[in-house]
Protein backbone atom coordinates (compact mmCIF):
# COMPACT_ATOMS: atom_id res chain seq x y z
CA UNK A 1 0.00 0.00 0.00
CA UNK A 2 1.90 3.24 -1.21
CA UNK A 3 1.38 5.89 1.86
CA UNK A 4 -0.57 8.78 1.16
CA UNK A 5 1.22 11.76 -0.17
CA UNK A 6 4.55 9.49 -1.03
CA UNK A 7 6.06 9.32 -4.54
CA UNK A 8 4.14 6.26 -4.96
CA UNK A 9 0.89 7.58 -4.26
CA UNK A 10 1.74 10.63 -6.63
CA UNK A 11 2.49 7.97 -9.25
CA UNK A 12 -0.63 5.97 -8.13
CA UNK A 13 -3.17 9.21 -8.41
CA UNK A 14 -1.56 9.86 -12.06
CA UNK A 15 -2.21 6.52 -13.66
CA UNK A 16 -5.46 5.91 -12.24
CA UNK A 17 -6.70 9.10 -12.64
CA UNK A 18 -5.58 9.33 -16.45
CA UNK A 19 -8.10 6.18 -16.62
CA UNK A 20 -11.04 8.26 -15.78
CA UNK A 21 -14.02 8.79 -18.15
CA UNK A 22 -13.26 12.19 -20.40
CA UNK A 23 -16.48 14.76 -19.38
CA UNK A 24 -15.74 17.47 -21.92
CA UNK A 25 -15.86 20.44 -19.45
CA UNK A 26 -14.57 19.31 -16.40
CA UNK A 27 -11.32 20.96 -16.06
CA UNK A 28 -9.49 22.84 -13.29
CA UNK A 29 -5.80 23.05 -11.54
CA UNK A 30 -5.76 22.80 -8.29
CA UNK A 31 -3.12 23.06 -5.96
CA UNK A 32 -2.53 21.75 -2.27
CA UNK A 33 -0.52 22.59 0.71
CA UNK A 34 -0.82 19.93 3.33
CA UNK A 35 0.54 20.55 6.63
CA UNK A 36 1.76 18.32 10.01
CA UNK A 37 2.63 15.40 7.42
CA UNK A 38 4.82 12.97 8.63
CA UNK A 39 7.84 14.40 6.21
CA UNK A 40 6.62 18.21 7.48
CA UNK A 41 4.20 20.14 4.40
CA UNK A 42 3.86 18.82 1.28
CA UNK A 43 3.09 20.41 -1.89
CA UNK A 44 1.70 19.11 -4.57
CA UNK A 45 -0.75 20.14 -7.97
CA UNK A 46 -3.30 18.18 -10.10
CA UNK A 47 -4.56 19.30 -13.19
CA UNK A 48 -7.65 18.03 -13.97
CA UNK A 49 -8.82 17.74 -17.91
CA UNK A 50 -11.84 16.72 -19.18
CA UNK A 51 -12.74 14.73 -15.79
CA UNK A 52 -9.46 12.77 -15.62
CA UNK A 53 -6.06 13.73 -14.39
CA UNK A 54 -3.40 14.88 -17.05
CA UNK A 55 -0.92 16.21 -14.65
CA UNK A 56 0.11 15.54 -11.25
CA UNK A 57 3.09 16.16 -9.45
CA UNK A 58 4.55 17.10 -6.13
CA UNK A 59 5.80 21.13 -5.84
CA UNK A 60 4.54 23.93 -6.40
CA UNK A 61 2.15 24.80 -9.41
CA UNK A 62 2.52 28.38 -11.21
CA UNK A 63 -0.93 30.22 -11.54
CA UNK A 64 -3.39 27.07 -10.66
CA UNK A 65 -6.81 28.23 -10.29
CA UNK A 66 -7.52 26.89 -7.03
CA UNK A 67 -5.37 26.78 -4.37
CA UNK A 68 -6.12 24.60 -1.48
CA UNK A 69 -4.72 24.75 2.17
CA UNK A 70 -5.22 21.83 4.98
CA UNK A 71 -4.00 19.50 7.41
CA UNK A 72 -3.05 16.09 7.05
CA UNK A 73 -5.71 14.64 8.86
CA UNK A 74 -8.29 16.67 7.21
CA UNK A 75 -6.90 16.14 3.58
CA UNK A 76 -7.14 12.41 4.05
CA UNK A 77 -10.70 12.89 5.35
CA UNK A 78 -11.82 14.95 2.44
CA UNK A 79 -9.77 13.42 -0.68
CA UNK A 80 -11.09 9.96 0.83
CA UNK A 81 -14.55 10.85 1.53
CA UNK A 82 -15.32 11.16 5.05
CA UNK A 83 -16.00 14.55 4.66
CA UNK A 84 -17.21 16.32 1.77
CA UNK A 85 -15.31 19.49 0.56
CA UNK A 86 -17.56 21.98 1.47
CA UNK A 87 -17.94 20.53 5.04
CA UNK A 88 -14.85 21.26 5.25
CA UNK A 89 -14.38 24.57 3.92
CA UNK A 90 -17.41 26.10 6.12
CA UNK A 91 -15.47 24.84 9.30
CA UNK A 92 -12.50 26.59 8.50
CA UNK A 93 -10.25 22.80 8.36
CA UNK A 94 -10.23 23.58 4.48
CA UNK A 95 -8.53 26.76 3.25
CA UNK A 96 -9.50 27.81 -1.07
CA UNK A 97 -7.80 30.75 -2.51
CA UNK A 98 -8.77 31.59 -6.17
CA UNK A 99 -11.60 30.43 -8.19
CA UNK A 100 -13.67 28.61 -5.20
CA UNK A 101 -16.80 28.81 -6.36
CA UNK A 102 -15.67 26.28 -9.69
CA UNK A 103 -14.15 23.83 -7.82
CA UNK A 104 -16.78 23.55 -5.05
CA UNK A 105 -20.11 24.73 -7.08
CA UNK A 106 -19.57 24.40 -10.61
CA UNK A 107 -18.00 21.02 -10.15
CA UNK A 108 -19.65 20.02 -7.15
CA UNK A 109 -21.50 16.85 -9.47
CA UNK A 110 -18.57 15.44 -10.48
CA UNK A 111 -16.91 15.63 -7.64
CA UNK A 112 -19.79 13.52 -6.15
CA UNK A 113 -19.88 10.89 -9.40
CA UNK A 114 -19.23 7.07 -8.84
CA UNK A 115 -16.34 7.33 -11.30
CA UNK A 116 -14.08 10.57 -9.38
CA UNK A 117 -15.05 8.92 -5.21
CA UNK A 118 -14.12 5.37 -6.92
CA UNK A 119 -10.49 6.78 -7.67
CA UNK A 120 -10.35 8.07 -4.47
CA UNK A 121 -11.25 4.94 -2.86
CA UNK A 122 -8.74 2.52 -4.85
CA UNK A 123 -6.04 5.15 -3.81
CA UNK A 124 -6.83 5.22 -0.28
CA UNK A 125 -7.04 1.11 -0.60
CA UNK A 126 -4.11 0.81 -2.99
Amino acid sequence: MADFLSDEWVESLQNLGSKLPKIQGVSVSCQYEISGTPDGKIRYYIVWKDGKVSDVSKGKMDHPECRFTTKYEDAKEILFGKVSAEEAFMRGDLKIEGDYKKFLVDLHDWRHSLEYRKLWEDLESS
